[in-house]
């Protein structure tokens, strides 16, 4: 009797817990008590004899993301791969050994130098080459003639290709920095899926999940990465205070990378290399106030840092010294490391480069902004507003770096617009 008593109990305990919970959620999804729920399947286009509930549900969800990645190559379309053709071939100068000459007959010679070029990361930029008994000789961009014996090795731009997205994306997608083993949680002690997405695979982003400081993204149904192992764009839905024409370029300082928008939409993204901590990329609005095809730069002449690049092409100077440019000397894009430009691959530049005009707007933005900070940390200010102060910058980068060493980020707090 006991035993009957004790059961029934616990069925009315049952009973009374399960059926509130069906009641709410009914009134939720505003369903009728007659609804009844799909049998377990894949429902890609929406049922209407069933409730699309529980296991259905579930596997409808995972198969609507797997047909999103296998269409990402129609709705992501990569540059044509015809952009960033140059006249010019680029190698680093051997310090040691980098006279210049005012001609080919001298330069054969070796004698009657016209001088020789910088030392330090110094590249040289040439449109032509003759070989004379097993000898290389070349002819650079300015004219001048060097030695093969001054080439350190040869540089190859980075032919990598933007994307073109036919629509206005809804999610944010991106690039994987380096090659990458997904886990099956949002942890770094969660168990490897066994999966490796090779680097600057194209990705989007189907569900964060913040942990602490960091984010962490699901690029396939149980395949998570860290944010330090990809670098994304944040599709923008209006255009950033100023902007009135709807056409704007957008510089992600923190993500590293590019979104180029017409008429409010994203005709255009891909990744980039902004300035270090030391040499940052400022944020703010700027103009394209000059377009050169082709143009020499150097800093630092005489100092261990010094470099020369001859012919740098495709440069859009929007920011003092600033500018957008293609580069050939480095494959670093997704990380800061320039002295302030914004470098992007051959074909990526070439296009941008065909699409801006003069005056159109430059948006550099971070994920937060520090001036507040200022009131708090006063020791960081030690310069005007308007002119970005080097403090500050290297102050969140040291604490970003300690935080994530894998990537240099400028911050982990919320999302620039």
């Amino acid at each position: 009797m006991k035993k009957r008593l004790v059961i029934s109990f616990i069925l009315v305990c049952v009973i009374s817990l399960t059926r509130p919970y069906s009641v709410q959620a009914n009134q939720a999804l505003d369903l009728a008590p007659s609804d009844t729920l799909c049998l377990p399947g894949v429902y890609l286009d929406s049922p209407t004899n069933c409730s699309l509930l529980g296991p259905a549900a579930y596997l409808t969800d995972r198969a609507a993301i797997y047909a999103l990645i296998d269409s990402q190559s129609e709705r992501f379309p990569f540059l044509d791969e015809g952009f960033g053709k140059s006249e010019f071939n680029y190698f680093r100068a051997d310090d040691n050994n980098n006279n210049f000459f005012p001609s080919y007959e001298a330069a054969l010679t070796n004698s009657g130098a016209s001088g020789s070029l910088y030392e330090g990361y110094t590249f040289a930029a040439y449109t032509s080459m003759v070989e004379t008994d097993g000898k290389k000789f070349f002819h650079l961009s300015n004219g001048s003639w060097m030695r093969g014996s001054s080439v350190a090795y040869y540089a190859a731009p980075n032919r990598f290709l933007g994307v073109m997205p036919k629509e206005q994306p809804v999610r944010k997608f991106g690039w994987v920095l380096k090659d990458t083993s997904t886990l099956k949680e949002p942890s770094y002690y969660a168990p490897p899926t066994g999966n490796v997405i090779p680097r600057y695979s194209l990705v989007e982003v189907f569900q964060e999940e913040k942990v602490g400081l960091s984010d962490w993204y699901m690029l396939s149904p149980d395949e998570w990465v860290h944010m330090t192992q990809v670098a994304l764009v944040y599709p923008m839905d209006h255009p950033p205070e100023g902007v009135t024409n709807g056409r704007w370029i957008e510089i992600n300082i923190f993500e590293q990378t590019l979104a180029v928008y017409e008429n409010n939409q994203m005709i255009f993204a891909t990744l980039v290399t902004s300035g270090s901590s030391r040499t940052f990329t400022r944020p703010g609005l700027f103009k394209i106030y000059e377009k050169l095809d082709a143009t020499n730069m150097a800093g630092e002449l005489g100092d261990e840092d010094a470099y020369y690049l001859m012919s740098v092409p495709w440069t859009m100077y929007f920011d003092e010294s600033r500018a957008l440019h293609a580069e050939y000397w480095h494959d670093h894009l997704g990380y800061k490391s320039s002295h302030g430009c914004v470098n992007m691959s051959f074909p990526d530049s070439n296009w941008l480069f065909k699409w801006s005009n003069l005056g159109d707007w430059v948006y550099a933005c971070r994920r937060i902004n520090l001036l507040p900070f200022l009131t708090f940390f006063p020791f960081l200010y030690c310069g005007s507003n308007r002119e970005a102060n080097v403090r500050i910058w290297n102050f969140v980068d040291i604490v970003i770096d300690i935080h994530t060493n894998d990537k240099y980020h400028t911050s982990v707090w919320p999302i620039c617009h």
